[in-house]
């Protein structure tokens, strides 16, 4: 056991995840645009913010939390705060490498994932995580699904640590370009369940 494990669970949520206009859900549920359109339009949206809630089920845990992520391009920043709004882990990627301060220490490595790699030996789909946050896939998809409206309903990805994930989204937003409001993913021993309560465009 690592003298990391004190703050393992609000890792995992932290990662899973990091003068704004909110994206609100509309009164009268709206059609989706149609498939090719909207993910066109998902594809452009590389700047944006959410707040949500998480759960994780790992071995040996089960921990919750209301993380804010902040995506600027390819970086990103995640903020995991407690219930009572106490800010207790900040993650950050920048060209430089992934920085985490958590109970008053900063590590720093190379990417997000190995970062994680280095903190607790776990493997989660962080390097992937600006695609399927939005409802995308990237190249280590597959078995996709898709539902009549065209919407991407679950997939298996292939993580950067070469870890085999399964993605599904349960509910989306009632607006044109449906964001998912509700994600889950599960690997052999980890479940994950990510509820949005907004999306902000930056």
């Amino acid at each position: 056991m690592t003298r990391f494990n004190s703050f393992l669970p609000p890792l995992l949520l932290a990662l899973l995840l990091s003068g704004c206009a909110s994206w609100q859900q509309p009164q009268v549920a709206e059609i989706p645009l149609p498939a090719r359109e909207r993910q066109q339009q998902l594809a452009t949206l590389t700047q944006f913010e959410l707040n949500a809630s998480l759960g994780v089920k790992a071995p040996g845990d089960s921990v919750s939390g209301s993380l804010n992520w902040v995506q600027q391009d390819e970086f990103y920043t995640a903020d995991l705060n407690n219930f009572i709004g106490i800010n207790i882990f900040k993650l950050q990627t920048t060209a430089e490498g992934a920085l985490v301060q958590v109970s008053g220490e900063s590590h720093q490595a190379a990417s997000a994932a190995a970062l994680l790699d280095y903190l607790s030996g776990w493997s989660l789909p962080i390097e992937e995580m600006p695609l399927w946050l939005k409802g995308m896939t990237g190249t280590s998809s597959s078995d996709l699904r898709f539902d009549p409206m065209g919407r991407l309903t679950s997939f298996s990805l292939l993580d950067s640590q070469n870890r085999r994930w399964q993605v599904s989204y349960p509910k989306f937003f009632p607006d044109r370009l449906s964001l998912p409001k509700q994600i889950q993913l599960e690997s052999s021993d980890t479940r994950i369940k990510l509820v949005i309560r907004q999306w902000k465009m930056l």
